[in-house]
């Protein structure tokens, strides 16, 4: 018989009224008062659900989906509305118990998450938001009291509101989908992101088991996967996903994205920065799990922090103005000795909790500042933030940790971000405020208090790449000591004129067309164009690039110390590909051109005929009588070419400039 809800519609099928009966006799008593509606008893049912009574806690789950049912989301809160929204509050409630021990009884069989909550997500859904609308505070301001605290404390409200959105997130394709493709289920995502990440530690009570802030802490690390679920790629190409600018939107607009994610990181850093070294490194350690946690948290927040940057130009450019490549190298420094230990096997190649996977969050950390960087459109600043950081000295600590690439079992490398992002540092080194931030790296270093780590470097492959980049920087300072530096911005580009820039600052002139050289009077300006800048104007931009950047054009002198070296060091190199290229392009034997691609490190060489070059004015008359007099002022023997260009980037924009070297020798 099934059993009925008194003084209601309410009934359990025969099937879920006999699974009822294998409870003892106690709790039978009370699930037939909570039926009639009695919400004291339906709270009551939340104490037999325990990892103890798991298997039998099943049978309860009825109960609080036809209490769902029976209650609708009221549109005014009195006291004719309060029972209801107390049924269900603790219906909801014993769902989000069920979540928690649902992973012990599952069996591998059926996803009972995604059949008792996905499923019914009709129901329950709308008793989410109207918790978190009426029993949350603001998100934007946490410090104003919920509108109706005596409903349901702040503790019980938040659990009832990101509890299911954690546990099925992890499990659930259908979930991840709608997550995804649900403008108001992303919207509630967002607000909650934003109040979660805005919440102090100190505000959550009700749980005597858990202190308040780690239980703010907890929170903050595993809502992180839920909200990058919101804006990532669906695994499905098929289905279709809401654009980015939807969460963004929901959340306020680009600057509380940006504002909250940072802010996300450095709390979750501080939390893992002081959960106490293990005692035992095995998973079932407390600290272990613990760290655990936060790194995972931190892990799908990089994930986050690198979506939204690579797919919204507004958001990069938000991220790096506010220090973005600073706040996640700093992540990176405080928990890279706390995760990076080599244990023991049972630990170091557990599948969840092993090194490869504590790894894999700090690759994650420097993928996201390589592609930052990459991506943006004054590459030169995001590389500044990163060695003003510190990027060298944390890739110095992270090539002596114990690391798994020298484990005897040699777990797989993965992604190895932080050679992606070394490789990169390199192709920068041509600018001046780059060499600059170099130069204050090597200050640091040598006045540092604290001696110089010298510990066995122990990631070979990590430690291999560093030397060579801590190299290139030390050539770096070698080409921006050359004296004058940047002459040309030092003095009058006129012809026999020696004034200082510094004379006439108020009256300085500056070529339009070439946006280099400098004039103290119009009287200058027209006898440097008679006396030949006519000529080399035109070049003379080609070699600042068609955007004319400053970065560029403050750093020629550098760039052509670069190009000089290259070019001797690899003489043979030249030599060979210069008659590689005559074979290949015999009718253009006497229009080739060196073009020096800096773009990549180290410096790959090419050699083309003239019409080929990218973003190069080569078919104007000037460049062939450019070439004969290189030709003739050289001191060298022929080389085979007409010049030689550099590839240079600034970020996503990659210019071909006219040989710095030589123009700065020849035109001035």
């Amino acid at each position: 018989m099934p059993v009925p809800a008194v003084g209601s519609s309410l009934r359990l099928s025969p099937d879920e009224s006999q699974a009822l009966r294998s409870l003892p006799a106690a709790v039978q008593i009370i699930a037939k008062r909570a039926l009639q509606g009695s919400v004291k008893d339906l709270e009551r049912l939340l104490d037999v659900i325990s990892v103890k009574t798991a298997s039998r806690a099943v049978c309860l789950v009825p109960i609080f989906h036809a209490t769902l049912e029976s209650v609708q989301v009221p549109n005014y809160i009195n006291s004719n509305t309060t029972p209801a929204i107390m049924r269900a509050k603790w219906a909801l409630m014993g769902l989000v118990e069920f979540c928690t021990i649902a992973p012990l009884i599952s069996n591998g069989m059926d996803d009972l998450e995604t059949k008792y909550i996905v499923r019914r997500w009709d129901q329950i859904f709308p008793w989410m938001r109207f918790f978190a609308r009426n029993c949350l505070p603001p998100p934007y301001d946490v410090s104003l009291a919920p509108p109706r605290p005596d409903l349901c404390d702040m503790f019980d409200a938040a659990k009832l509101c990101i509890h299911p959105l954690t546990f099925i997130c992890h499990n659930s394709e259908e979930v991840r989908h709608m997550l995804r493709s649900s403008a108001s289920v992303q919207h509630f995502v967002a607000q909650l992101w934003i109040l979660v990440g805005n919440l102090k530690g100190d505000v959550l009570e009700g749980d005597p088991r858990i202190t308040k802030d780690n239980l703010v802490s907890m929170y903050r690390a595993s809502f992180a996967l839920t909200n990058y679920v919101c804006v990532s790629e669906s695994e499905d190409s098929d289905k279709l996903t809401l654009p980015l600018s939807n969460f963004i939107h929901a959340a306020g607009g680009v600057k509380p994205v940006v504002f909250t994610i940072l802010r996300y990181i450095r709390r979750i850093t501080r939390d893992a920065a002081k959960v106490e070294e293990p005692r035992s490194w095995t998973p079932q350690d407390q600290n272990v799990q613990q760290l655990y946690l936060f790194t995972i948290g931190l892990s799908y927040t990089f994930d986050f922090l690198q979506t939204i940057s690579r797919q919204d130009p507004s958001c990069r450019s938000q991220l790096i103005r506010q220090g973005s490549i600073r706040v996640v190298l700093d992540a990176i420094t405080q928990i890279l000795p706390k995760i990076l230990v080599q244990a023991n096997n049972e630990m170091d190649l557990d599948p969840e909790m092993g090194l490869g996977t504590r790894q894999e969050v700090i690759w994650m950390g420097y993928l996201y500042i390589a592609s930052a960087i990459r991506d943006a459109d004054d590459g030169v600043t995001g590389i500044c933030q990163a060695i003003d950081a510190g990027i060298l000295e944390t890739m110095r600590k992270g090539a002596t940790c114990a690391s798994h690439s020298n484990h005897r079992n040699r777990l797989p490398r993965g992604r190895m971000g932080d050679m992606e992002l070394l490789l990169l540092l390199p192709t920068f080194f041509i600018y001046h405020r780059v060499v600059d931030s170099i130069s204050q790296h090597w200050y640091r270093i040598k006045n540092s208090p604290m001696p110089v780590d010298k510990r066995e470097v122990r990631d070979k492959g990590l430690g291999g790449v560093l030397q060579i980049v801590l190299t290139a920087t030390t050539h770096a300072m070698e080409h921006r000591a050359v004296k004058p530096m940047n002459f040309h911005e030092c003095r009058c580009s006129g012809p026999g004129c020696q004034m200082h820039a510094s004379e006439f600052v108020g009256k300085m002139r500056r070529c339009s067309g070439c946006l280099i050289s400098l004039y103290c009077s119009e009287k200058c300006q027209r006898a440097a164009w008679r006396s030949g800048h006519k000529k080399w104007c035109q070049v003379l931009r080609c070699t600042v690039g068609p955007w004319g950047s400053r970065d560029i054009r403050k750093s020629l002198q550098i760039t052509g110390g670069f190009e000089t070296s290259t070019i001797s060091e690899r003489g043979k190199d030249v030599e060979a590909r210069v008659r590689k290229a005559r074979q290949q392009f015999p009718a253009f034997s006497n229009k080739l051109v060196l073009m020096l691609d800096m773009t990549v490190f180290p410096t790959e060489i090419h050699v083309l005929p003239l019409h080929r070059l990218e973003q190069f004015p080569g078919k104007d008359p000037i460049w062939p009588e450019i070439a004969d007099e290189i030709r003739e002022r050289s001191d060298s023997p022929l080389k085979g070419y007409m010049f030689s260009v550099v590839k240079v980037h600034l970020g996503n924009s990659k210019f071909t400039l006219f040989s710095p070297s030589t123009v700065l020798s020849m035109a001035f």
